[in-house]
This record gives structure tokens, sequence and C-alpha cells, in this order.
């Protein structure tokens, strides 16, 4: 790849879905766009009929209607199929569930499903926890009055269909005039058992990206709601989002390299920007560069301006690994009244790594696509400390997560058809690898995000950082943002 002497309009380094629309939304407007993608970086795992992909959240299996016709919108053609799940093409990508459950709550004496309707929702809590209907009831009613203090603010705000995002005047970020409540949510479930508080703890982490130990009682309520009761939610195939796109990308003349890294970034006073790519790559040089990977992967990208990114690195920091194994087992060992998608603890009073936290997603039955007839792909979700990574601590956990399986699928041995450990293997040292669980020691302004989109003069970053009590949803709007940035220096 020798690209010295051409430049680009704007330059994406990663493959994540926030710079792959960034790309698109400017090409849209007749830029020259190039994505750099890491050569040994896969999104997805196919073997012997299976296919696996992992997930940081579950709002990468879940999205909101809303948030894809404004995708389309803005990239001006449709992702969204008829209603019976099919597009022109005739392939299925997206599927109404076809139950109001959002997903499942394994505690180590309760399972709980997340019905959309109240009603049903208290059904399961009266159930579960009988010694504290009044006061779960009364928490529900408050949560209730919350999101539709919300959604007032929202509509009075004329904020955007993604919500929340700051859209309020310095003055009334000093003096606010909405009547929110303040403090955290530990604080509002301190009277509560150990097992209802970690039912909700476990709601939030399930949504965000974030740790929830000290989450504000308004961004607590968002997730747990997951936006408004009347938002359609669908079930995502998040692989053939990208890889419709990016279909989209290249026919409008938008161009992908493949990469083994990169070197150093370096900035001229007039030139742009100047990647210096690893191997025999050459260079490729933009007026605007986007950076799409975790902050951690990129310490060493800008030599003395490393700074810029530092700055917000010490602010949010990876707490977990979100480690993935694949397992093809037959359709008889899954137990009667599982979800789709399921969080599970095993001991309240251990920490979450080493297995004792699993989120589990299972391919829907008869689904041949993920995997073959009368057996189901499941892809369960581990947390493990980034510095951890070694062999033995690596075998330690797998027994860690075996064991917890065997709890949840009885006789679970003898009903596997395969297993993948090799793709976390060889997936979590890339640069480009997307799946953490962050923490944050600030006390940081929800709705204004975490990392600022706009590092300097058109240096751009696009990441989970930016929005992680957001999933999706904030690395789609951050994409969207900095596009509509870049838009208006041209205009």
């Amino acid at each position: 790849m020798k690209q010295e002497s051409e430049l680009y309009d704007v330059m994406v380094l990663g493959f994540g879905l926030g710079g792959l629309v960034a790309a698109t939304r400017l090409l849209k407007e007749h830029h020259t766009v190039i994505l750099l993608k890491e050569k040994k970086h896969h999104l997805s795992c196919q073997a012997d009929g299976y296919r696996f992909l992992p997930f940081s959240n579950f709002s990468e299996r879940l999205i909101k209607r809303a948030l894809l016709e404004r995708v389309s919108k803005e990239l001006g053609f449709p992702l969204l199929m008829s209603d019976r799940g099919e597009d022109r093409q005739g392939e299925t990508k997206w599927k109404k569930p076809k139950q109001k459950v959002a997903f499942q709550v394994i505690l180590p004496k309760a399972r709980i499903d997340l019905f959309s309707q109240r009603s049903m929702l208290q059904r399961e809590l009266k159930r579960e926890f009988p010694n504290e209907v009044g006061p779960i009831e009364d928490f529900y009613d408050e949560m209730e009055r919350l999101q539709h203090l919300l959604k007032e603010e929202k509509a009075k705000e004329r904020l955007e269909s993604v919500f929340p995002i700051e859209r309020r005047s310095w003055i009334k970020k000093w003096w606010p005039f909405a009547p929110l409540p303040k403090g955290k949510m530990e604080e509002r479930l301190a009277p509560f058992s150990k097992e209802f508080r970690e039912f909700i703890r476990l709601q939030m982490i399930s949504w965000a990206n974030l740790r929830p130990d000290r989450f504000p009682i308004t961004l607590a309520n968002y997730l747990l709601c997951h936006g408004e009761p009347d938002e359609e939610i669908l079930e995502i195939d998040l692989e053939g989002l990208k890889e419709r796109i990016l279909g989209r990308f290249v026919q409008a003349g938008g161009r992908i390299e493949e990469v083994e890294g990169v070197e150093r970034a370096e900035r001229g006073w007039r030139k742009g920007f100047t990647l210096s790519l690893r191997g025999d790559g050459g260079a490729v040089r933009s007026k605007f560069l986007i950076i799409n990977s975790p902050l951690q992967h990129l310490s060493n990208l800008l030599g003395r301006k490393a700074r810029l990114l530092l700055k917000w690195r010490e602010r949010i920091q990876p707490r977990y690994l979100l480690l993935p194994l694949f397992l093809g087992v037959r359709e008889k060992i899954v137990p009667v009244g599982m979800e789709n998608l399921l969080v599970s603890i095993l001991d309240l009073n251990k920490p979450y790594e080493g297995g004792n936290l699993l989120f589990l997603s299972l391919s829907q039955k008869g689904d041949e696509t993920e995997a073959p007839e009368g057996r189901r792909a499941l892809i369960v979700e581990s947390l493990m400390s980034p510095e951890k990574w070694d062999s033995d601590l690596f075998a330690e956990h797998q027994k860690g997560v075996m064991a917890h399986l065997y709890h949840l699928f009885p006789f679970l041995e003898g009903y596997i058809e395969l297993t993948n450990w090799d793709w976390a293997r060889e997936q979590c040292s890339c640069w480009s690898y997307p799946h953490f669980i962050y923490e944050t020691h600030d006390d940081f302004q929800w709705r204004e995000g975490i990392v600022p989109h706009r590092i300097s003069k058109n240096f751009y970053f696009i990441g989970k950082e930016n929005f992680p009590h957001l999933g999706i949803e904030g690395e789609v709007l951050s994409g969207l943002i900095v596009a509509k940035e870049i838009l208006e220096k041209y205009s």
C-alpha cells in the first residue's frame, strides 16, 4: 500500500459501527474517505455450520427501531426490512422479538423474566421477592414518574431521537430548571435486600459498558426502562448491519485497506495527518483523522501528543475484559423457560471475575443461519481483569466458566457439539477488540458523555468510551455527531 502522494479528506482508523456510520455519512456529501481495518481482527466466528458473534452488552443484540430509522435517513438508504423481516434481496436480518421479554436475570435463588409490560413484571417480582413487595412497588412507581419527567424534558428541549444528549445552555448547566432527582442509584437501593440490589445492578450492566456502582438515578432510570415504553425494539444482527452499511460505503466510492497496524501518527501544520503503517504499508495522509478503537490501545500512537488521549484514558479505565466462549449445543439441553438472552450470577458475595457472572446469548430455535438443525449456538461472555491475561490464569478462568454453565444446564457435558476458546485467545490482543466494561473515577456529566468527540483540531475520537452507558446507541450517536461537525467545517 503506497499512499504517500494521495491526500484524503477523512481517514478512519478502526472498523467499529460508529466510524463506519461517520465514513458513509461523509461519502454521501462527496468527500474522499479511507477506512483502515486491522487484518487479523474478525467480527465473528464460523465453524461446522455454527455462526457466533461476540457482544459487549445486550444493546448489541436488541436495537431501537427509532435509531435504525434515524441512521437510514442520515445515510440515505433503507436499513429496515419489511414487516415480514425480509428486504428486497430476501435477506432476513431484523426480527421482532417473539416475546416481550428483554432478557432473563438469574440470581442464586431467583429467575426473573424482564417483561416490558409492568403488570407481568410485577408478577415476577412478587414471586421472587415476596418480603419486599410494597417497597419494590414504590420503587417502580418512582421510576415511572422519573421516566415521564425525562420524556417531558426531551420534548421541551427538542432533543435528538437518540436520548440522552446534552443540549442545555451554559446557564442551565449551572442552574438546572428540570425537577430531576439528584443522588446515586446505590443510595436509593440501600434499604433493599442484597438480591434485589443485584437484580437492579445486573440490568444496568447488561445495557451499558460501565460498572453501575455510582450511576446517577436519572441514568439508571434510562437503562432500566431502556428508553421509553412505546419504543419498538428489534433483534439485531450487528455483523449484518455493518455489512449493509459497508456495501453502501464501497458503492459510494469509499476505500477500505486492511493493515497490520499503525506505527505512529504525525500531524503537520498544513498537511493534516500522516499515519505510518507497519510492515511495508507505507503511509496514508488525510485532512481529518477519526479514531474508532479503544483508548488503551492508542497510547503510543501520537508520540509527544499522546497526552491528548492519555488525559481521557485516565478518566475512564477498562475494568473488565469480556471474554467470549463459543459453544455448539444440542437443542435438548436448553432448559424449559430459558430465554435467548440472559445474565446469571452464581455467588452474590464474590467478584464478577472468574466465571461468577455470565452473559449468555442463544441463537433462535430453528434458525439454521446460526446453527445446524436441532442445535443452538451459545455465546458465553465472562469477565476477566485486562491485567490477568496469561495462560495459567486463563486455564483457571475456564474452569470457573464451565462450572457456572454446568449449574445452568444440567448434564451439559454430554450435549456439547463444539467448544471454541481459540477465537478469544486470538482476538483479545487486537487493537480493534472493543469488548470491555469500563469504570470512571470522575463524577461525569452523563448527558454530555465522558470523552469529547473532538480531541484537537480535525482530530476526532469515536469509541465506546464516548457514551459507554448507551451501548451501541452511543457508538452510533458518536459517528453521527462527528460527521456533522466535519461537514459543518466544509460548509
